[in-house]
């Protein structure tokens, strides 16, 4: 008997199919793309994500027995605003996490709210990638929009909508769109008050877990499934990640590595920080997660392959040559704005300490530094708060790249264990559905890791150097940014 993971990503959609024990039976892939353009607009077609769940779940059950599938469940972006009419069809393209026009309405709501209004309810600092913030820019900048949208989606209820004909968000990213209150467990109306919207243009909260319905006739023909299939809540993909990689017990810390890298720590309570770690409710009873989002720097990686038009198979290859002739460059990942443990959206990529004599690989293997410099500000923040962080699971795209895990080891000082099963955020969804279904008894741990032997001193002095070089920068950046 099988069940289905569905991760519908940011650039993509990756779709798992899985036995009791977590063996892997199928796997696909589908990217979409996003439209960028100056004054920070980020957007993309909802549509997109349904053409690629209905490709991967095809594609990635085409040589097993179909009617042997049990259940499924999603995995997802979080904070992607999707804008539908009564049919669920959209009205205008999906605003991505990623977007940063809405910086004059997160003052607004900052100045009804209190400066920690949004985060001591919501857990999330206000941004302007979340929906709190967009839907005040909507209804100022595209009235007709705001007026004419049945309900406003995130990526979750979208998917499952078109599955089960049911408009189903979980609290976790119910959470991230900023007016779903974390500790009532409830739609915040103050908040939506401020906007100018009320419960009835907003989707059903369920748990993570719970049973949604089985596939729509129209669902089932169109992926090629029975319609028997029953959909279980899923989760934002860092949630679902921590389970596809292990990290089910309080003190576990798991780093994510996708268009963002996310840290997650596991507690077994809800915590607020000075540092604003976000706090939220984990899929399994009883434990909490406590994120930071260092933004969208895997992009970074990306945007580094399309400009030198190269692979990450050769960047990963060459730049692991490049320990001394990268050692003067620092590379700033923040192309969309930084996030944590300094937020600050105006502040952008960059790159410092170039010669005549450095080229691609150079800048590849500083990209790789840069991106663990950020993760060793973030973990810094984490261990003020008496966090345990001598030890990293790595899950994601950079799980795959022995540099970049050695590199992060060598800056933050951690144990690395790189997981193997590079879809975690699949897996972990897949793993929600098996538990619902009854095909599994409990959350237990679908991938094994690989401890990295990280014992070169110099190594580990030269980063140490180079870190406190990549503060100074960072800082007279900051400070030059916003003279």
């Amino acid at each position: 008997m099988y069940v289905l993971g569905i991760d519908v990503g940011t650039t993509g959609t990756k779709t798992v199919v899985l036995d009791k024990d977590g063996k892997i039976h199928g796997l696909a892939y589908k990217d979409y793309p996003i439209t960028s353009a100056p004054g920070g607009i980020s957007e993309q077609s909802a549509e997109d994500w349904w053409d690629a769940v209905v490709y991967t779940v095809k594609e990635s059950t085409k040589d097993i027995d179909k009617t042997k599938i049990l259940a499924l469940s999603l995995s997802t972006q979080g904070a992607t605003t999707a804008f539908v009419d009564e049919s669920f069809n959209s009205i205008r393209p999906a605003i991505t996490w990623m977007d940063m026009r809405a910086t004059e309405e997160c003052k607004i709501l900052d100045d009804a709210l209190g400066e920690d209004g949004i985060y001591n309810r919501c857990g999330w600092t206000t941004d302007p990638g979340s929906d709190a913030a967009k839907l005040l820019w909507i209804k100022k900048h595209e009235p007709e929009v705001f007026e004419k949208t049945y309900s406003f989606l995130s990526t979750i209820e979208f998917v499952n909508e078109k599955l089960t004909g049911q408009n189903v968000v979980d609290p976790t990213n119910a959470s991230i769109r900023e007016f779903f209150n974390i500790n009532t467990g409830k739609w915040d109306k103050e908040i939506l008050d401020i906007i100018g919207i009320d419960e009835s243009r907003l989707p059903r909260v369920m748990p993570s877990g719970a049973y949604i319905g089985t596939l729509t006739k129209k669902a089932a023909d169109t992926l090629g499934i029975p319609e028997s299939v029953k959909v279980y809540n899923g989760a934002h993909d860092q949630y679902c990640a921590s389970i596809g990689c292990g990290a089910l017990t309080a003190g576990d810390m798991m780093l994510s590595t996708g268009t963002a890298w996310v840290l997650l720590g596991i507690s077994d309570k809800l915590t607020y920080s000075k540092a604003h770690i976000v706090p939220g409710i984990h899929p399994k009873t009883g434990l909490y997660g406590n994120i930071a989002s260092l933004s969208g720097v895997g992009n970074a990686m990306k945007w580094v392959k399309d400009t030198f038009e190269s692979d990450y198979k050769t960047l990963d290859i060459e730049a692991e040559k490049r320990l001394e002739s990268a050692k003067d460059i620092i590379f700033l990942p923040h192309f969309s704005g930084a996030c944590f443990p300094r937020r600050d959206s105006a502040m952008s990529g960059g790159i410092y300490g170039l010669r005549l004599g450095n080229d691609k690989y150079d800048i590849a293997r500083a990209l790789m530094e840069g991106v663990a410099f950020n993760v060793r500000a973030g973990l810094e923040k984490y261990a003020e708060q008496g966090v345990d962080i001598s030890a990293l699971k790595i899950m994601g795209g950079a799980s795959r790249s022995d540099l970049w895990c050695s590199i992060v080891g060598y800056v933050t000082g951690c144990k690395i264990t790189r997981m193997e099963n590079a879809e975690a955020c699949a897996v972990g969804a897949a793993a929600i559905a098996a538990v619902g279904c009854g095909l599994t008894d409990g959350y237990v741990s679908l991938s094994k890791g690989e401890v990295m032997n990280l014992d070169d001193e110099k190594i580990y002095k030269h980063y140490n150097e180079k870190y406190k070089k990549y503060v100074a920068l960072y800082e007279a950046v900051e400070k030059a940014v916003h003279k």
